[in-house]
């Protein structure tokens, strides 16, 4: 076992409304890190952080639970944390104590009740929170819909990062707009290769957006 010091740590709080797919994100993120052999599924009762009999029996998430892999040489606590009401002041504990957190809302259902009660409890202890628009292989899901919504909700433009190819059935992969390449992925996997012609209009748009919001930034 590899021991960190303690500013090799990161803490990273994963939430979002129930349903919205933050155990299958974890389960992701743990097969890409190595830190697992295969992607359990929520369905199949298999996942690393939906372990108790009630969590596996009702496929929700319970209770906030700690999962970790190593990345890059830092070791990465992810915890994995409740949607639903009933459960989500759970939730709230977990974030007084990390150094930042994904924020899940999906591509079909955009932003709901909950995820403005995690946002505001993200607000509340000041952390730093990425969006990770899930479900794009889904049939209906809108990638700037949810981007659109979360604007409107929070009343401040978005900066992407990626931005999906395709949705539903056509969904091919994303778009890495730092460093203009397409990410494929085939067996949890990933590839990069060069960005089809097809999308590289809308990447170039979105590139010169990205580019244009950093050197708005204040150094200070």
């Amino acid at each position: 076992m590899v021991n960190f010091d303690a500013e090799k740590i990161r803490n990273v709080a994963i939430i979002a409304h129930g349903g919205a797919g933050k155990t299958s994100l974890v389960e992701a993120m743990l097969f890409d890190a190595k830190a697992t052999d295969r992607i359990g599924k929520v369905e199949d009762g298999n996942t690393v952080t939906d372990y108790e009999p009630e969590e596996i029996n009702r496929k929700i998430s319970i209770l906030s639970a700690i999962s970790f892999c190593n990345w890059n040489g830092y070791r990465i606590n992810l915890i994995d944390t409740p949607g639903y009401t009933n459960f989500i002041e759970d939730t709230k504990g977990c974030l007084s104590v990390v150094d930042g957190a994904v924020v899940i809302v999906s591509a079909l259902s955009g932003v709901k009740a909950e995820t403005e009660k995690v946002w505001q409890y993200a607000c509340q202890y000041e952390i730093p929170r990425i969006v990770f628009i899930n479900k794009m292989d889904r049939e209906n899901a809108d990638f700037y819909m949810a981007v659109g919504e979360l604007e409107k909700s929070y009343d401040t433009p978005a900066i992407l990062l990626q931005i999906p190819m395709g949705s539903g059935e056509s969904f091919a992969g994303l778009i890495d707009l730092l460093g203009m390449k397409a990410i494929r992925y085939q067996n949890g996997r990933e590839a990069e290769e060069d960005i089809p012609a097809t999308f590289r209009s809308e990447a170039e748009k979105h590139r010169r957006k990205l580019v244009e919001r950093i050197a708005e930034c204040d150094d200070a």
